[in-house]
C-alpha cells in the first residue's frame, strides 16, 4: 500500500459508512412504520419529510466529499461523477416519493398492503444503495491510481533534480581544483623568476668596481671624448663628487640640470650652467 493510498481510502470508507448509516436510518424508519399500524397520516407525512431530509443530507455530503477530492486531484471525470450521484439519489427520491404517496393511499384501505410496499421500498433502497457504494469504490480506485502516478512522477523529478545538483557540485569542485593548481604553478614561476632576478642582480653588482679596494673588478670603459675631463673647470675632486651623484659622463651632465649639478659639485648654479653649455657644445 502506498503512502497516499491509506488516507484516501480512509476518506472513502468514511463516506461509505455515512451512506450505510443513512440506509439503516431508512430501514429503521420503515420498521417503525410497519409496527405503527395506527399511525395517523400526519405522522406519516412527518416521517416522509424526515427521510427526505436525510436523503438530501447524504446527497450533499457525497457531493462535498467528491468536490474536495477533485480539488486535491483535478480530473475530467468529476462532472460525470457528480451527475451519476445526482441520478442515483434522484432515483432514491423518486422511489421514496412514490412509496409514501402510495402508502398514504393504501394505508386507509389495507395495512397489509402498506407492509408489502415498505418491503419493496427497502429492497429498492438496498439495490440502489449497493450501486452507489460500488460507484464510490470505482472512484476510489481511480483516485488512488492517479495519486500514485502523480507521486511517482514527483519522485522521478526529485531524483533528476538531485542528480543534476550532484553533477554541478562535481563540476564546480573540479574547476576549483584546476584553479588552485594554476595558482600554485604561477606562484612557483614567480618564485623562480625572483630567484633568477636576484642571481642576475648579484652578478651585476659583483662586476661593478668598488672604490677603495684592491680587488680586481670589471672596469667600465668610457670614451674620453665623453668624460667630464673635457669640460673646463671640472677638476679631479669635482669629477669624483659628481660621479658619486651619478654624473660621470657628458650625457649625464646635460641631463642632470643646473640645480642638481650645482648641489653635487658644491658650486653655484651659474657655474653649473656654464659646464652644461660646454657639454652641449
Amino acid at each position: 500500500m502506498s503512502q497516499s493510498e491509506s488516507p484516501i481510502r480512509a476518506m472513502f470508507d468514511a463516506q461509505r459508512t455515512a451512506v450505510k448509516q443513512s440506509q439503516q436510518l431508512f430501514k429503521q424508519g420503515m420498521a417503525t412504520q410497519r409496527n405503527a399500524d395506527t399511525m395517523a397520516l400526519t405522522g406519516l407525512k412527518g416521517q416522509k419529510s424526515l427521510q427526505r431530509q436525510q436523503l438530501e443530507i447524504a446527497q450533499a455530503a457525497t457531493h462535498g466529499y467528491l468536490s474536495a477530492t477533485a480539488a486535491m486531484l483535478p480530473s475530467d471525470d468529476a462532472p460525470e461523477v457528480h451527475r451519476t450521484i445526482d441520478e442515483a439519489f434522484g432515483q432514491l427520491e423518486t422511489t421514496h416519493t412514490e412509496f409514501y404517496d402510495a402508502l398514504e393511499r393504501e394505508l386507509e384501505r389495507d395495512v397489509d398492503s402498506a407492509n408489502e410496499l415498505s418491503e419493496e421500498f427497502v429492497d429498492a433502497l438496498d439495490e440502489q444503495t449497493d450501486q452507489l457504494l460500488e460507484m464510490t469504490r470505482s472512484v476510489e480506485d481511480q483516485t488512488v491510481q492517479n495519486v500514485d502516478e502523480l507521486s511517482g512522477q514527483l519522485r522521478e523529478q526529485l531524483e533528476r533534480t538531485q542528480e543534476l545538483q550532484d553533477r554541478l557540485e562535481d563540476k564546480l569542485e573540479d574547476q576549483t581544483s584546476d584553479v588552485e593548481e594554476l595558482l600554485e604553478r604561477q606562484a612557483e614561476q614567480i618564485e623562480q623568476f625572483q630567484q633568477q632576478l636576484e642571481a642576475q642582480t648579484e652578478s651585476m653588482i659583483q662586476e661593478i668596481p668598488v672604490q677603495g679596494t684592491d680587488e680586481p673588478h670589471t672596469k667600465i670603459e668610457t670614451d674620453p671624448e665623453h668624460t667630464l675631463e673635457s669640460v673646463e673647470g671640472i677638476d679631479a675632486d669635482t669629477r669624483e663628487r659628481l660621479s658619486e651623484a651619478g654624473i660621470a659622463t657628458i650625457d649625464d651632465l646635460t641631463r642632470a640640470g643646473p640645480e642638481s649639478v650645482a648641489e653635487a659639485a658644491d658650486i653655484s648654479e651659474s657655474q653649473a650652467e656654464e659646464w652644461i653649455e660646454q657639454a652641449e657644445a
